[in-house]
Order: C-alpha cells, then sequence, then structure tokens
C-alpha cells in the first residue's frame, strides 16, 4: 500500500498540473482509491505534505507570479518590452473575472489547502508514526493552510482596515474538503479569513513545541517551523494592526539572536546562487534544476526571458554608499538600445536558481518599528528603524525625530529599500490606506488614490 499510495498522489499532482480544466480535481483518485487511504502510513502522509511545499514553489506561486505581484504593481518593476509581458494584466490593473494574471495563483492556492486539508483531517489514520511525528506534520499543515489563505486574501481583498471592522468581502475560506478542490460557497469577511489564520498559527506553534523533524534532506530553514510560524504571525499581526502582538512575536524571535542580522560585507554575497542567508528564518529550497525560475525574468543573459528591470523610483531611494544601491545590488545592462538595472536578489537560473527567501530578520525588525512608532514609542522605533539603515551604509547619520508620522513614514520607506522584489510593497502601500504613485511607469493606471476597487484583484471564475 505505501508505494501505491504514493503513485496515486503523484499522479494526482500531475494531472492537475499539465491539465486545464473547468473544474479542480475530484477528492476521490482515478482509480477510485479513497484519499483516506493515502495516510495508512507515515511516508503518504509525509509525501503529501512534502506536496506542498512543492506546489508554493510552483510558477504560479513564489516562483513567480505571485511573488512578482506585488513588485510589479507596486511600482518596482518596469518591463524591457512591449510584448509578452507576464502579468501585464496586473501592472496595468486591467484583471477581470475571466482575463486574469493570477488564475493559475488561484488555482494552485486551492490546491495546496486541499491537499493540507486532507492532512489535518487523516493524520489520525497514520499508524506507524509517533505523536510527535503526527505533531510536526500537523503544525506544517496548519502553517501552510494559514500562509495561502493569507497570500490569497492579500491578493483578492480589500486591506483589514478597508473597513473599520474588516466586515468587507474577503475570500472563500475552506476548512474543511468538499468533493472537489474548487472552493464553493459565499466569500467570508476579511476579518473573518484573518482570524482563521491567526487561529491555525497559533494552533502550529502550539504543536511545533511538541514535535521532531520528519524531513531527511535540506537545510533546517527550508521547511517550516516554530519560528517560521511566529515570523508569519508577526506580519499577519502587521497587517491587522494588532501592535503589540508585533512587538512580542517578532522580539521573541530577534532576541535569541539565532537569524543574526547579516552585516554589510555578508549582504550583495547572501543573494548568490542557493545560499541560505544567515537571517532567514524560512526559505523554499529550489534543488537542482534544468529550467525555470524566478531569475530567468531578471537576468539579461537569459535573452529570451528577461523582461523585469528596477524602475527609477526603487533605485533613487539609495544613496551612493548604501549597499543595496545601484552600484551593488544591481546588475547594468543594455536591452535595445535602453539601459536597465536589474536586481541582484534573484539573477540564478537553471541549477543556480536561487532559494526563494520568504522570512528574513531584517521584515521583524522593520515589522516591530512600524508597531513601536505606531505604538508611540518612538526610541524603540528610531533604534530599530537604524539598525536596518547602518547596516547596510554605515556613514549614513541616524535617522531622528520627534514627529511620529514622519517616523512612520521613513519605517515604511526603508522597508521598500530592504524588501523590494521579495512580495511586499503594494501590500504595503494597500495596508497602509495610501495611494499608489508610480513615476517610472507607462500605464493608462499608473497612479491609483486610496480607496478604489483597483487594489482587490477580481476573484477569477470558471470557464
Amino acid at each position: 500500500m505505501r508505494k501505491n499510495s504514493i503513485i496515486l498522489l503523484l499522479a494526482v499532482t500531475t494531472l492537475f498540473t499539465v491539465t486545464s480544466c473547468k473544474k479542480f480535481l475530484e477528492q476521490e483518485s482515478p482509480n477510485n482509491v479513497p484519499v483516506s487511504e493515502i495516510f495508512t502510513n507515515f511516508e503518504g502522509a509525509r509525501t503529501t505534505l512534502v506536496g506542498c511545499y512543492e506546489n508554493l514553489k510552483a510558477n504560479d506561486y513564489y516562483l513567480k507570479f505571485f511573488y512578482a505581484f506585488p513588485e510589479v504593481t507596486g511600482g518596482n518593476i518596469k518591463y524591457t518590452r512591449a510584448a509578452n509581458q507576464s502579468l501585464g494584466l496586473s501592472f496595468n490593473f486591467t484583471n477581470n473575472n475571466i482575463d486574469n494574471d493570477m488564475r493559475g495563483f488561484y488555482n494552485t492556492a486551492y490546491r495546496i489547502i486541499f491537499n493540507a486539508n486532507n492532512i489535518l483531517a487523516y493524520i489520525g489514520n497514520v499508524k506507524d508514526a509517533s505523536l510527535i511525528q503526527k505533531n510536526r506534520m500537523l503544525a506544517d499543515a496548519y502553517t501552510i493552510r494559514a500562509l495561502v489563505h493569507f497570500d490569497l486574501v492579500r491578493v483578492f481583498a480589500q486591506s483589514y482596515a478597508y473597513t473599520p471592522d474588516a466586515s468587507h468581502p474577503g475570500i472563500i475560506l475552506k476548512t474543511v474538503n468538499g468533493p472537489v478542490i474548487e472552493p464553493a460557497g459565499n466569500r467570508a469577511s476579511v476579518k473573518e479569513v484573518y482570524d482563521q489564520v491567526v487561529k491555525d498559527l497559533d494552533s502550529a506553534i502550539a504543536l511545533y513545541a511538541n514535535s521532531t523533524a520528519i524531513y531527511a534532506g535540506g537545510n533546517d530553514k527550508t521547511w517550516l517551523s516554530g519560528d517560521a510560524a511566529k515570523a508569519l504571525l508577526s506580519r499577519v499581526h502587521l497587517y491587522k494592526g494588532d501592535w503589540e502582538e508585533v512587538i512580542a512575536l517578532a522580539t521573541d524571535i530577534i532576541t535569541p539572536n539565532n537569524y543574526r542580522l547579516l552585516t554589510r560585507a555578508q549582504y550583495v554575497n547572501s543573494w548568490s546562487r542557493k545560499n541560505i542567508s544567515n537571517e532567514s528564518i524560512f526559505e523554499l529550497a529550489y534543488g537542482t534544476r534544468t529550467g525555470g525560475s524566478l531569475g530567468e525574468n531578471y537576468n539579461p543573459l537569459v535573452t529570451s526571458q528577461v523582461q523585469w528591470a528596477a524602475t527609477n523610483d526603487v533605485l533613487n531611494l539609495y544613496l551612493p554608499a548604501d549597499i543595496r544601491s545601484s552600484a551593488t545590488m544591481f546588475v547594468k545592462a543594455t536591452i535595445s538600445g535602453t539601459e536597465y538595472f536589474f536586481p541582484k536578489k534573484y539573477q540564478g537560473t537553471s541549477d543556480s536558481a536561487n532559494n526563494i527567501k520568504l522570512i528574513r530578520t531584517s521584515e521583524l525588525i522593520l515589522n516591530r518599528a512600524e508597531a513601536y512608532a505606531e505604538s508611540n514609542m518612538l526610541t524603540e522605533a528610531l533604534a530599530d528603524l537604524n539598525t536596518i539603515r547602518k547596516r547596510a551604509n554605515t556613514s549614513a547619520t541616524n535617522f531622528s525625530s520627534t514627529d511620529q508620522q514622519e517616523i512612520i513614514n521613513e519605517i515604511l520607506t526603508e522597508r521598500r529599500r530592504e524588501l523590494c522584489f521579495e512580495g511586499h510593497t503594494f501590500f504595503d502601500v494597500s495596508r497602509k490606506r495610501k495611494n499608489l504613485v508610480r513615476i517610472d511607469c507607462v500605464s493608462a493606471n499608473a497612479n491609483i488614490s486610496y480607496p478604489d476597487d483597483k487594489f482587490a484583484c477580481p476573484i477569477p471564475i470558471s470557464q
């Protein structure tokens, strides 16, 4: 049964990947083998879980479309070609329910949730796993389900603060599987979605505390953990504006110094090839690849694929001595007579494809800085802000102010400097209810005043 279960799961995954159909795959396999039978042994359950990680790394998700969405929409990316522009509808804010750049992400996301739900529902059937092994699988499944619901609601709904009580439409919450993967039912409110995300992460954190490692290979940072769940939860509370929670969770990870902030000298090389960063809390590892990477879109040497260059909007944020400036963290190249700068964060291609760094200490420090500032703890906010500023530019003077809003604005600017091309910028604009201003942008919708329906991508419908 063990061998048959694994083959069945892989067959289902492959079928979904290569087939474009009106309806998601049904819960029962084409062989009429119930999904529950996959979970009669440890290896079958673990294989399902590994499949969830693999789908997070899909082209529609963190390999390309989801991860680049907030960069394309947020003003960090411009195109080097006029045709065949990936995420062109999103760039121009012309997605609709039928023609939609994010359809693939939507489908992939709910497939992951479906598999995570199966783990949560059937793990009790596994006979040859210990309690602490089961706890680890449950913890990972809860964290993955939380992450995916959170990513979906950030793309397809207005931000948490759009209404005073977050009662506006969110996404379809899927915590129990039906007969098909396709989500059905009414959209939950944004508050309901966030409440479920927090609940799942709280459950995961408790389970991680009484669990054990279950994966044979890879760096520990390439698998989820209690710290990764806490870091993600700090991000969720940041979006909610729960400042005390952000401070507590971020401090809990920052203080032990297990994910030591990179030095200025280490910074550039940390983004090279598959290097796992000292300050990474969770990375998606891509291993040996023969093609398909985020870097293909940013690397000017891949002439058939390159299309995304940095805008002057983001390049102009850096002082010359900043290690993250165009002189050190960007590759200059001329395409069709025009000079462009391409971020070094993701230049790797094929077997040199970079890991995707989902959560870093730098983000936690900036999360905490914002939470301190919003709580009017300005001295503490400035200390965190200047930690990131001075790491990047040792000759820079400390930023100093007694004006709360000025400090918050500078923290948001520093977030863009530090976290650009890591999937944050547009979401930061939206959650802070700011106007979107894209200067180095050729689009009829270059600038969007908040509030506007365009801050939420339309949900794709089945065709």
